[in-house]
Parts: structure tokens; sequence; C-alpha cells
């Protein structure tokens, strides 16, 4: 374990980059590549600002991002899997609530309160201590904002806007999923083809990416476009396992959802079945986070993770869990029915440039995402609309010829660690809600951390990074993240960074069981 991802940050030369002879005409066609909610936030303006756009998603159950739930009413949790659960179990493996500051957003939010499709969190959410002490966010502090979660589970939000986009702007936005986008090529004549599936996509006169990691680096990189390339390449991004469980019975717990604090695992425990308002008097969801120390710790290869890992993670969970509330051991929770491990190997930013977006306005592709001002999914939603907006100002406007002029945003900035931020946490960013500060010690420990993975040396290559056959195949398998490409859970090769943990049981003290269930594929 301790495996290290093979990123592609190869050698960028600024000499190849690509200048439209013509203005980006009135008719626009945009590509939007990845299906979260910073590319369906920026399809959604570009329709009201008069552009049309094409989005690409690896989704094969839906667009999402980290808008990620697991339910087995659908294939995002097989039967096969869960034979013995009753119907409804669901689980946000991925984001688990968000806040509200920037008025952008919050628009965009009223109408899903509108439309029923967000509520605000009522259950007690806040801070989990030592010995299992829980503080809500008010208690902590009092102007805490309000936390929404999707009132059916994150990727239901995410449905719902796909759906809203085809019924209110058809005839702007078209969805291909799935569709992975392998190779964008800039023509004079035509514009940026894109290649994906095997086929040509079509001609866009400009191009959004709206996902990040190795599979955005390859994309880009042997482009026109070197300086968002060079942008894409100095992000780093945390890793961070899922554990979903099911109790037989509810867990005494005092909160639906907890920031857990100084525990050697977890950052995270949220109870799904409250928070969804999920049928009451059978099994329990929970959501179980780890911090990113654990996931570089346990970090393997995603694309097959070796069965003795999904139990050990499975296991320390259980028993961090345990310890987080304060009782003797596993054996204290309710029997365990049924448990599943994801490894999120490019979950989160851990750096930023602090811009609300990227864009060159030379070669004309733009950059969307949480990552570029932040981590959370409010910086998504506004730098989706921030670039939408971008774009349209470009609408017949000259060409700049030269790098710096005020079309340009986001190129040159430098990147800032997102550590030490008061609204940051290992599970993303909530902006207005303050975080306790952690001990001297575990401070320490942090910024340690923090500095050996953003100092990490890059590996210089040829001007495009590696492209062998091998590694192009390892990319179509999926990046592990949870933004962008709508989420490892629905994209193509999804399946192969999760395992059905073993179902510990607690007839005759806990333990884990003999035999391993077959990892779905």
């Amino acid at each position: 374990m301790g495996y290290k991802n093979n990123w592609s940050r190869g050698f960028v030369d600024e000499s190849k980059q690509h200048v439209w002879q013509r203005p980006l005409p009135q008719n626009a066609r945009v590509a939007i590549i990845g299906g979260g909610l910073s590319g369906l936030t920026c399809a959604r303006e570009l329709a009201l600002l008069g552009i049309k756009s094409v989005v690409f998603d690896t989704g094969k159950n839906s667009v999402g991002g980290r808008c990620a739930t697991r339910t087995n009413k659908d294939k995002s949790l097989p039967s096969k899997s869960t034979p013995s659960l009753p119907d409804g179990i669901a689980f946000d493996h991925a984001a688990q609530f968000f806040t509200v500051s920037d008025p952008r957003f919050r628009a965009l939010v009223d109408t899903w309160l509108v439309d029923g499709v967000v509520k605000p969190w009522e259950g007690p959410v806040g801070f989990l201590g030592s010995g299992g002490q829980f503080k809500s966010l008010k208690e902590v502090s009092p102007n805490s904002p309000t936390p929404y979660v999707a009132t059916e589970g994150m990727r239901m939000l995410a449905v719902h806007m796909e759906r809203q986009l085809l019924k209110q702007h058809g005839g702007s936005v078209e969805v291909r999923r799935p569709c992975w986008v392998s190779q964008m090529t800039a023509d004079q004549n035509r514009g940026w083809q894109l290649q994906g599936e095997r086929k040509d996509q079509g001609a866009f006169d400009a191009v959004v990416i709206a996902h990040n990691g190795k599979c955005a680096n390859r994309l880009v990189g042997p482009t026109g476009a070197p300086l968002v390339a060079k942008q894409l390449m100095g992000l780093r991004l945390s890793a961070i396992w899922a554990v979903m469980v099911a109790f037989k019975h509810p867990v005494n717990a005092s909160f639906e959802g907890a920031f857990i604090r100084g525990n050697d695992m977890l950052s995270w425990a949220g109870n799904n079945t409250k928070k969804m308002g999920l049928q009451q008097g059978s099994v329990e969801c929970w959501t179980l986070l780890s911090h990113n120390a654990y996931g570089q710790k346990n970090k393997v290869p995603q694309e097959a993770i070796p069965e003795e890992v999904a139990t050990k993670v499975a296991t320390d969970a259980l028993v961090a869990f345990a310890r987080a509330l304060g009782v003797p051991g596993p054996e204290a929770l309710p029997p365990v029915v049924f448990t599943r491990c994801q490894l999120w190997g490019a979950a989160l930013p851990m750096n930023s440039p602090r811009v609300e977006c990227i864009l060159d306005a030379r070669s004309r592709v733009g950059v969307s995402g949480d990552w570029v001002n932040g981590s959370s999914m409010e910086a998504a939603a506004v730098s989706g609309i921030a670039l939408a907006h971008r774009l349209a100002a470009l609408r017949s406007a000259p060409v700049p010829q030269d790098e710096g002029s005020s079309m340009d945003i986001g190129l040159r900035d430098e990147f800032h660690s997102l550590g030490g931020e008061s609204s940051s946490h290992d599970i993303g960013g909530f902006p207005g809600l303050e975080m306790p500060s952690a001990g001297p010690r575990q401070q320490l420990q942090q910024q340690q951390q923090q500095q050996q993975q953003l100092q990490r040396p890059q590996r210089l290559q040829g001007s495009s990074g590696p492209q062998g056959k091998s590694t192009q195949q390892r990319g179509r398998g999926g990046r592990g993240g949870w933004g962008g490409r709508g989420g490892l859970q629905q994209g193509r090769g999804a399946q192969q960074d999760e395992h059905l943990a073993p179902v510990p049981r607690s007839a005759g003290g806990w333990r884990p069981a003999p035999q391993m269930l077959p990892v779905v594929k």
C-alpha cells in the first residue's frame, strides 16, 4: 500500500499556442467535457445567454460528479450485492451537504428549493470530538450557515438538473453519455474537433474542461492551449476512502452528520437514512469517509483493489467509528449487514489558483470546477456560471493575439494550499462554516502531510506526456475522482475501484467474515 498514482504531468511547450483567426460567432457551439455540478451549471448559464452546448459525460446511469449516490433502486448498487436488504437503501458517498454564501449560487439553490429537490438539513449536524462529545454547528458558531442536502440523494440533484436542462433548453443543450472524449484537435476552418468512443463527436467553437486529474491532463496537454494545460497539471488532489455501511438497527448516535476530530482514520460520519428520510425501522445506512492522510497511506492501484485492502479498510472504518462514538469497540455497534468500500483516488483539491474560472481567449479553452476557487459545491457552480459569461463576452470580439488580454483569466495565477482555510475540511469546503481549529500536534501533522504532497516533484516528459497504449488504457478506466466526469460511480470502468468488503458479524463477538463477497464487475 502507499501506492502513488502515475499522474500525467508532462512538459508543456508554450510555443504550441493556438490562436483562432476569427472571433467567436454569435451562433457559437460549446463543448463541455464533464457533467458534474460545474459542467451542468455552465451549460444552463450558456443556454440563458443564447449559446448552444453539448455536455459530454462518462456516466452510464446518470451525470453527477461529486453528486454521487448509490442505491439498490437502480444499477448504482446492484441487487445481487444486497440480496437480503430491503429496497430503498441509499448512500451519498461523495458530497455530503453544501452551504451557500454567493448570491449567484443562492439564486440557483432557490430554484432547487422551489422544485423540492433540496432541503435544509434540520437534523443535528456538527463536530464529534474525543469520547463521543458532539457539538452542533450552531454551538460552535451561532452564525453558521444552513446546511443543505438533496432530498433523494445528491445524485438525484444532478439528474434533476439534467432533466431541467433538456426540458427548458432542449434546443440549446444536448447531453451525450456515456461518452469518453479522448482527443481534441484545432482546425482553423471547422473549430475544435473532438474524438470519443472511436468516432468523430463534431466541431465546436470553444471547449470547457469541467473535470480534472490525469484524464484532463492527457486530453489538454497535447493541444494548443499550453497555459491551460499547465494550470491543470498544477492541481494536487487528495485521496479518500468511502465506506458504506448498513446496520441492522439504528446506531445510538446523537447526530445525523458529524465532522470527526482527532480520529486516526475518519473525518466524517453521516446517517443517510435520516438525512434522506428513508424508511425507518429497517436497516440504517451510514457513510464513513476517511481523511486524506489515511487515504494516501492506504492508496492502491484503483483498477484492481486487493481484497485484503478492502477488508482492512472496512475493518479500520468500523473500529474508528466505534472509537469516535466513545463505545468500547465495533462489537458495541448494531450488527452490520452490508459494507462496501470505494476509493476516491483523486477526490478533492488540496490547492487552488483562487480564481472563479480559467480561460485562454486565444484558443477558447476554459476550465470550470470547484478546484479553481476552493473545494466547495458552491465554488463548482459559480465557476460554471462565471465561465459561461466569459465565453459569451468573446462573441464577435477581436481575438487577442498576445497573452495577457483582459479576456484571459487564471492562466498564470499561482496555486495556494487550501489546508489552512477555516472553511475547508477533508471532505470539502463549506463557505461560511467555521471549522474548529485542530490542536498544535494535529496542525503540525496536517501541515507536514500537505507540504509533502504539494511538493511532490513533477515528472518531465515529452510535450504531451506519456501516451503509450497501456497509459491510455489505464486512463479509460476512470480517474477515481468525484468531480467532473459524472463520477467514477457511473463512469467507464467505474466499478473497478470498489470492493464489497466482508460483512462483519456480531454473533460471538465482532470479527470479519472469512469469505470475501465477489467484486461487482
